[in-house]
């Protein structure tokens, strides 16, 4: 039987999803030479993109990271685990700080930026739920 969207729950992997959409969304918004003015290029735009694609870079490290109850160094990788989940989401609130000197320097929209701050927002709520999830199964090991 199949489950009525409005009571799903989030999916293994919408997380690396989400994160991916938001590295490719930002890539493609500043490439815009028209709004991302060239002469900022290396003051700012790159690092929006490298914060951008370090956030879906993270969540994908982590989530390679397998453990298994019988793996001996089981603590490590769960700490390894849990600090790129941490980068993840400071990235993300990085990034709403580089957004926020782009709307001034860039002078955009603030529809833009709302849109823009609501896939980061969005993000960091699924990477904090990933978090707590992964504390409470690995607590259990």
């Amino acid at each position: 039987m199949a489950v009525p969207e409005g009571q799903r729950g989030e999916g293994r992997f919408t997380v690396l999803v989400k994160a991916n959409m938001l590295a490719i969304y930002t890539i493609k918004i500043c490439n815009n030479k028209n709004v991302f003015l060239e002469q900022y290029q290396s003051a700012l735009t790159n690092d929006i993109i490298r914060t951008a694609k370090d956030i879906f870079i993270y969540c994908w490290t982590a989530n390679n990271i397998l453990i298994r109850k019988t793996d001996e160094d089981k603590e490590e990788k769960i700490k390894a685990r849990r600090e790129l989940q941490e980068h993840a989401a400071i990235e993300c609130n990085n990034l709403l700080a580089l957004m926020q000197m782009a709307q001034t320097l860039f002078h955009l929209k603030t529809k833009r930026i709302k849109y823009w701050g609501g896939k980061t927002i969005e993000a960091r709520g699924l990477i904090r739920s990933w978090i707590e999830s992964d504390t409470k199964r690995y607590s259990q090991m």
